[in-house]
């Protein structure tokens, strides 16, 4: 079977893409082609699509594969390729997102309403659509009326080769890491609050990925606060310095999401699977799409919202540091079972074999 995995975004070495490709290679039957953006800007498209047609030429593919996120390629990729099966890796809704996240208040909601007739067309027309969670297999029924027949979870995965937490909760200091994107899912403002009534005890906050206005709202909560708590703040780390030396150096990652938002109670974010794939004791905020998260057991589970509790499981894990390793490692266990590259490919195998019996 031909595969062409096609791409134009400007994260083309994201997770997702990583995990797909990863399972994609590893099946023996199958015959991996990429077609893969290696510019920025508008010049990836052209550049995706020139890949693409001369993949056409030389092999002419069985199946197609639009990575996340393909939706402004959907149709030139539909023009080139015909009445060949597409799936599309939908893996969340930008249209909901814009009308439901309030993260770009009116402009967004307005946004929202003038795209969401065409992501609705293309998800129609796409022949296997794609998400993470049953949960949002939910909601795209819910919101675009597709049959359960045309939608599949796939997990996120991780980078399994990571190396894992060593000994978590062995120091005096409890560094606790967040990192990633600050959208309305992931809940900033309730982990400030949350790190603020514990402002006595010896934690280390690392945050990495905040822009300028979100290190200043950093800097304004913590300083001169005259406690215990420390904190430091990072723009950017390379991915690979993330996984192989951040993560394992971590006491506890905030996995989150803390927002509940709509889009937070349907994700299993990319960094929960990241921290558990690598034994690194998470905080994870209570979904409709969990996996098995079972508090104090093989993760710290709180209720999204309320800054209170997070704020209760991580004094929990400072005064129960002992129990933290054994938590990572339940959660590495977790991760195999629920959300592993595994997992991946053998659903993804099922997917294509549907299409090619």
């Amino acid at each position: 079977m031909k595969i062409c995995y096609v791409l134009a975004y400007r994260a083309p070495n994201y997770i997702r893409t990583r995990s797909l490709l990863a399972a994609l290679n590893s099946m023996p039957r199958v015959q991996c082609h990429t077609a893969i953006n290696t510019r920025t800007g508008l010049g990836r498209y052209r550049d995706t699509l020139a890949q693409v047609a001369r993949i056409e030429r030389q092999y002419r593919p069985d199946i197609y594969i639009l990575g996340f996120r393909g939706y402004e390629l959907y149709w030139p990729l539909r023009r080139q390729i015909g009445k060949r099966p597409l799936i599309l890796d939908a893996m969340m809704s930008p249209s909901l997102a814009l009308a439901e996240e309030d993260q770009y208040g009116l402009p967004g909601r307005l946004a929202s309403r003038l795209i969401g007739p065409i992501e609705r067309h293309i998800l129609h027309d796409a022949d296997l659509v794609l998400t993470d969670t049953d949960a949002h297999i939910k909601a795209f029924q819910h919101h675009y009326q597709l049959s359960a027949t045309k939608l599949n979870a796939l997990p996120v995965g991780a980078v399994e080769t990571a190396p894992t937490a060593p000994h978590p909760g062995r120091s005096h200091r409890l560094r606790v890491l967040f990192y990633g994107s600050f959208l309305p899912l992931h809940g900033f403002d309730i982990i400030i609050q949350a790190c603020r009534a514990l402002n006595d005890l010896p934690l280390d906050l690392d945050f990495i990925g905040a822009n300028a206005k979100y290190e200043a709202r950093i800097n304004e909560a913590f300083n001169g606060s005259g406690g215990a708590l420390r904190f430091r703040t990072r723009r950017w780390v390379p991915f690979e310095q993330l996984v192989e030396q951040e993560l394992p150096t971590a006491d506890l990652c905030l996995g989150g999401p803390f927002g509940n938002t709509p889009q937070a109670r349907r994700v299993i974010t990319g960094k929960t699977s990241q921290s558990l794939a690598q034994a690194v004791p998470t905080v994870i905020g209570d979904t409709d799409a969990g996996s098995g998260f079972v508090h104090q057991k093989n993760c710290l589970l709180v209720p999204q919202g309320n800054p209170e509790m997070l704020a209760a499981a991580l004094l929990w894990a400072h005064e129960n540091r002992a129990h933290l390793s054994t938590i990572g490692q339940q959660g590495r266990q977790l991760y195999r079972e629920h959300l592993s590259l595994d997992v991946v490919t053998r659903r993804l195998s099922e997917i294509l074999q549907g299409f090619h019996s």
